[in-house]
């Protein structure tokens, strides 16, 4: 019964703030070909109070990150694959595929962490039912803005190299 109340918070979390206030980032985005990349050498995580108290767990697997897609507002820099880190308490919502998002205003805006939205069809229907699937499945594939850490130093310290 607990895995399932995650599972439900965690799509109506999804569904209300996991898009909201974001749509610039992922608007007119065109590949990109660079040399660049971001490098960790062990895995950057936090963890992070939200909503009603449910404590989150979110970060990045160590490993090369190169960037692949960009617009006016940044660069999106994927990972290797599933290196997206995800628990809602003790339960993990990934890993997923996906990487970090640097700002080109670094004044106004952070570093984030992004993934491309995935979800196991079986287990929507088991906890939430044919319907909550049926609202899920348009949006598998579509690049997932998390949100801030809140500890306001999580990721503001990397550094790009094209070496």
């Amino acid at each position: 019964m607990k895995k399932l109340n995650i599972f439900i918070i965690a799509i109506v979390q999804f569904l209300i703030v996991g898009c909201a206030g974001n749509e610039f980032m992922t608007k007119n985005l065109s590949t990109i070909s660079s040399e660049n990349k971001i490098i960790f050498n062990e895995d950057q995580t936090y963890l992070q109070k939200r909503g009603i108290g449910v404590m989150w767990k979110e970060g990045l697997k160590r490993g090369v990150y190169r960037p692949e897609l960009e617009n006016e507002a940044g660069t999106f820099y994927r990972g290797p694959e599933g290196c997206v880190i995800q628990f809602m308490e003790a339960s993990s919502m990934g890993p997923f595929d996906g990487g970090i998002w640097i700002p080109k205003d670094k004044i106004n805006n952070r570093p984030r962490i992004y993934y491309y939205f995935n979800f196991n069809h079986e287990k929507a229907i088991k906890a939430g039912g044919a319907i909550v699937a049926l609202l899920l499945a348009p949006s598998v594939g579509d690049i997932t803005i998390m949100p801030s850490a809140e500890n306001g130093t999580f990721l503001d310290e990397i550094s790009i190299t094209n070496f």
